[in-house]
């Protein structure tokens, strides 16, 4: 039976206030931090192998922050699309990072690196701070800070601090859209996630969420009642299907093929096509196999934390609901699949907010727990950051 969500008192403005305030000051530490970390990492780490990398202004303070796909974003910022068959392309990237990116440093002064740093900035503590919303109407004050701590230090979330990526835009996105199905207002859910959609790739994990949350809001899901009736309005979710129908259209009328982000992931280098070597990992056991600890070890790491976040979908549902449960479940089953090394899950899990938020209950009851686990995966995410700042390939 779907349980519905806890609902706790609502806080007084004061309340609300003081809490804005002590994240605001937790992240802006955590960045001042891990952008010491990025400045600092490449003087005290051997260096890895990462790609030639975007120029910026202070360059020798922020510029590490443009590792590895920052340059491919930097790229279509400045310069548009290109796609080659079977290469490796610029449509492998979804357009509305970019996009933002170049509107920015057409009006701003910096460019488009500076823009890229400062939009995932901005995103990024926009993120945590909407969660802390999703979080509050469920749990405690001190369950949701916690939950707000367990995803600001996640091991990966250094990809919501400053690097030239579209996940924190992506989350943001993500959690707006279910906030505004939340407060019953449906069409604006399905805009929002029309432009998820057309931010990353895996934004088709948003669509299922929330088809399968409006679902459980209507008591369609097995509940043990219905909480409302089903409504047309309830249908303007889908409208989050736009942006990726919109950006595979114009792939269709630019390039002669509307699915050229599906053909270029299979290029040589990504490796990453659709097809049994994909789905059965081939690769991945190939690296356990054959390649140095160095290698595998990421994977490995990546693998776990995604059979983690599965088997977590239970009690999501317990807790949060069904729709919840089956949102969780897309957001790591559907990278999963589609990476043929579980190389990016990593990130590709951030997006799995009710987990962070489970975990946020667990530490409550746990005194000793709540101290230990945040701290841990602070040092963590320093170590991670450091790596990905020296040009190590993580996720």
């Amino acid at each position: 039976m779907t349980s519905p969500a806890v609902m706790v008192p609502t806080s007084t403005a004061t309340e609300r206030t003081s809490v804005v305030r002590d994240i605001v000051r937790r992240y802006v530490v955590t960045l001042i931090v891990l952008s010491a970390v990025v400045a600092a990492a490449p003087s005290f780490v051997p260096h890895g192998h990462a790609p030639a990398r975007p120029r910026m202004f202070m360059d020798g303070l922020f510029g590490n922050w443009l590792q590895w796909d920052a340059w491919w974003y930097v790229a279509i910022a400045e310069h548009g699309y290109t796609y080659r068959p079977r290469h490796m392309s610029a449509v492998a990237f979804f357009p509305v990072y970019p996009l933002v990116l170049r509107g920015l440093a057409a009006t701003l002064p910096g460019g488009v690196p500076v823009m890229a740093l400062l939009v995932t900035t901005a995103c990024g503590l926009a993120t945590l701070l909407l969660f802390h919303r999703w979080c509050a109407a469920r749990l405690s004050p001190a369950g949701s800070l916690l939950a707000v701590s367990v995803m600001a230090f996640y091991p990966y979330a250094w990809f919501l601090y400053g690097t030239a990526y579209s996940d924190a835009l992506f989350l943001l996105l993500v959690l707006s859209a279910f906030l505004a199905l939340e407060a019953d207002r449906p069409i604006l859910a399905g805009l929002i996630g029309a432009l998820a959609t057309a931010t990353r790739p895996t934004g088709v994990v948003l669509v299922i969420g929330l088809v399968a949350v409006a679902l459980d809001r209507r008591g369609l899901l097995g509940g043990s009642s219905v909480r409302s009736r089903f409504r047309r309005s309830d249908a303007g979710i889908l409208l989050s299907v736009a942006g990726l129908a919109v950006w595979c259209m114009w792939l269709a009328i630019r390039f002669g093929n509307a699915f050229a982000f599906i053909e270029t992931e299979g290029a040589r280098g990504w490796n990453q096509a659709p097809g049994l070597r994909t789905w059965f990992k081939l690769s991945f056991f190939d690296h356990i196999r054959h390649s140095p600890p160095s290698v595998w070890i990421p994977l490995v790491v990546q693998a776990v934390l995604c059979l983690a976040f599965i088997l977590s979908v239970p009690a999501v549902a317990r807790r949060f609901g069904r729709g919840y449960g089956i949102y969780v479940l897309a957001t790591a089953v559907v990278p999963a699949i589609s990476t043929s090394d579980f190389m990016g899950v990593g990130r590709y899990l951030l997006p799995a907010f009710p987990v962070f938020a489970l975990v946020g209950v667990a530490l409550e009851r746990r005194r000793l727990a709540a101290r230990f686990v945040p701290a841990t995966l602070a040092g963590t995410l320093v170590a991670g950051t450091a790596l990905f700042a020296s040009g190590y390939y993580l996720t």
